[in-house]
């Protein structure tokens, strides 16, 4: 079964992704450089997008006036916006950043509207500004078409500006997560082929400082703030003719970046994006749909993941405000400073905000406890309504109001109290979690993409989604399901290749067999229903057969048991004779039940009170008896701390590393099968 997203003939389908190759950065001799893989162009004008590239043809306007192509490159896209609203807020970022800037006289003025105190905004007349200034001095290093920029340092609009310099010189990117090790680090650089890494201080440069000497193409490492170790990126002075004569020189089939896969289950893989990934997606969501102007969103998740980069520069070409946050541990801050009206975050934030809702109601006591689960089932009741399109009773009216006021209105105010739409990526959200939140007044929509979709290949939006899906495919995408089950996708946004990986690449891929365009193998196991929704419902690798045969997804399996006590959950199987979990608990619900019940001691002791391992037991066994026989729980165990990025248990966008915990704790697993 397949769906495609609107505008597109198979005709034009079967000629998808036939441009030629792009450039690569790292050769220093003479002629040509060699080319990188994976630089296809994207589908020709009239294929139901507003020409997102490969064309230089202008058209002609009202009154045959012509106007101006279309952009042919992410930077061209920030540019329009520019010419648009140059005074507009581009980014709210904190007065004591640290980066180093433009001096003053060479930065024009800012926006007119305050800025909250502690922090200031910068107009896209500003950034642009910045832009060009990196970019003069980027270009004084070697930077030009085709050279391969490394940025390992933490999220931050400084990040964003070096990024789109070095996109205006038609070189690549390679984001790199800061939470890896310096011999990942270096790996990456050595295969990236990086000529220039940029880090944020000498506390990102020290771990990996050991290996540079042995990467042969690094020519220059940098910072972005004045320390001792590394020399800071000053950026010259700027030249905007010179940068718009850059970008213009830049099209849809030039590679804008390689991004690394997470690696959840092995080595991670460079995924080659080309500006024409970018601009059909950005085009592509707009036109699925348009935000209304005046928006403010939290930049905080990494750059260097592909769903942050795709909405970063959605961000910069329409009128939204982004504020940036510049650690998780400061999100509540920013959320209080900014009052975000748009959220684009992962699922386990979105756990994580309900946890500590939850936790906190439960500390107050009994009485505050009851009210968040009524308030949580009226609000339910009120959307059920909203969906179907019949008005709810008077007296379901009247408690909704009333939960409003005692308790979904504290939550949002919890969230800055402008929030009123929440964008989940990166991984399927339970059911229950989305809710939550739309019980408490904010809506929640979802999409659906990998690193090789370039983020998002379906969405939902705010008059189209079902709950419990990832909504339908992006104009000119297709989806389909294949005999196994497994998810097939083919459009504008899906990358070409894996820099240096032929074989992983045709791996990825399956033939058409009408000779269309070939399909990418995502890995995830989904259904779609009638409607064109699709629901993801596991990962094909992460699938268990039990001893007897049986077939499991672990992944429901998983969500089912998160919440309340528990914060985390892996469910272990394969080849074994029954399923068994290791599970965490959540340290903000074990606190406030400790503070509610009045217990002595520390996390350590509060784990093994009875009533938390009664707890624990009881929410196994309530799932347990919605299962059948062969896909119960049959026992577990409680960890004694939750899994991190930092000890490297998650992704940096908090993904569960499997092989990695299941390796990690093998005696606690064996135990379980003792």
């Amino acid at each position: 079964m397949g769906i495609r997203g609107p505008g597109v003939s198979p005709g034009q389908r079967s000629k998808a992704g036939r441009g030629p190759g792009g450039r690569a950065g790292g050769h220093r001799g003479g002629g040509p450089r060699p080319q990188l893989p994976g630089a296809a162009g994207i589908q020709p004008c009239g294929a139901g997008l507003p020409c997102p590239g490969g064309h230089r043809r202008r058209r002609r306007g009202l009154g045959g006036a012509v106007t101006a192509a279309p952009p042919r490159s992410v930077p061209g896209l920030f540019l329009e916006r520019v010419d648009r609203s140059p005074d507009a807020v581009a980014f709210t970022v904190r007065d004591d950043a640290g980066f180093v800037e433009l001096p003053p006289e060479w930065m024009p003025p800012g926006p007119s509207t305050a800025a909250p105190p502690g922090w200031r905004h910068l107009s896209l007349g500003q950034a642009l500004a910045s832009i060009a200034g990196l970019a003069v001095r980027l270009r004084s290093l070697g930077v030009g078409r085709g050279s391969r920029v490394a940025i390992l340092a933490e999220t931050s609009h400084a990040w964003c500006a070096l990024d789109l310099a070095v996109l205006s010189l038609g070189g690549i990117t390679v984001g790199i997560y800061p939470t890896l090790t310096g011999k990942e680090v270096a790996w990456q650089l050595r295969h990236s082929r990086a000529e220039l890494l940029v880090v944020d201080d000498d506390r990102r440069h020290a771990p990996v400082a050991p290996f540079l000497d042995q990467l042969d193409d690094l020519r220059h490492v940098f910072a972005m703030k004045p320390d001792q170790a590394v020399p800071p990126l000053a950026p010259g002075r700027p030249d905007e003719a010179m940068l718009r004569a850059q970008i213009a020189a830049v099209g849809p089939d030039d590679v804008a970046t390689v991004v690394y896969t997470s690696g959840t289950t092995g080595r991670p893989k460079g995924v080659v994006l080309t500006h024409g990934h970018f601009l059909a997606n950005i085009l592509g969501t707009r036109q699925r749909w348009p935000l209304p102007p005046g928006q403010r969103s939290i930049v905080f998740l990494p750059l260097a993941h592909s769903l942050q980069r795709f909405a970063t520069y959605r961000g910069l070409v329409e009128d939204i405000s982004g504020w940036f946050s510049p650690s998780l541990d400061d999100l509540p801050e920013v959320i209080a400073a900014s009052r975000p009206t748009i959220l684009v975050t992962v699922p386990r934030m979105l756990e994580k905000i309900r946890a500590r809702a939850q936790a906190r109601a439960a500390s107050r006591g009994p009485i505050p406890a009851a009210l968040m689960r009524w308030a949580e089932l009226v609000g339910v009741a009120i959307r059920h309504h909203r969906v179907r399109g019949s008005v709810p009773p008077r007296r379901l009216r009247l408690q909704a109001a009333l939960a409003d006021r005692l308790v979904a209105r504290r939550v949002r105010d919890g969230l800055g109290g402008a929030l009123h739409t929440v964008i989940s990526g990166g991984a399927a959200l339970s059911p229950d979690v989305a809710l939550w939140f739309e019980a408490m007044g904010i809506a929640v929509r979802q999409g659906w993409g990998l690193t090789e979709t370039c983020a998002p290949a379906t969405l939902e939006t705010d008059t189209e989604f079902r709950l419990g899906t990832v909504g339908r495919p992006l104009p000119d995408t297709e989806v389909r399901i294949a005999d196994d089950g497994e998810v097939l996708v083919r459009g504008p946004g899906v990358f070409r290749a894996y820099l240096d990986d032929p074989a992983a690449t045709a791996a990825a891929f399956l033939p058409d067999p009408d000779g269309g365009a070939p399909w990418f193998r995502t890995g995830d196991l989904g259904t779609v229903d009638a409607d064109g929704y699709l629901r993801i419902t596991g990962r094909k690798k992460a699938i268990i057969v039990t001893a007897g045969g049986k077939n499991i997804a672990p992944a429901p399996l998983e969500k089912a048991l998160e919440g309340g006590i528990i914060g985390q959950a892996l469910v272990v199987g394969d080849e074994r004779p029954y399923l068994v979990a290791l599970l965490t608990l959540d340290e903000e619900a074990l606190a406030a039940r400790a503070r509610a019940g009045g217990w002595p001691g520390d996390a350590d002791a509060w784990r093994q009170r009875p009533e938390v391992q009664a707890e624990v037991a009881d929410r196994v066994a309530r799932l347990n008896e919605t299962l059948p026989r062969f896909s119960t729980i049959k026992r577990f165990a409680v960890l004694p701390r939750p899994w991190t990025v930092e000890a490297g248990e998650l992704t940096p966008t908090l993904k569960l590393k499997r092989r990695v915990v299941e390796a990690r704790y093998a005696a606690d697993i064996a135990a379980l099968y003792g």
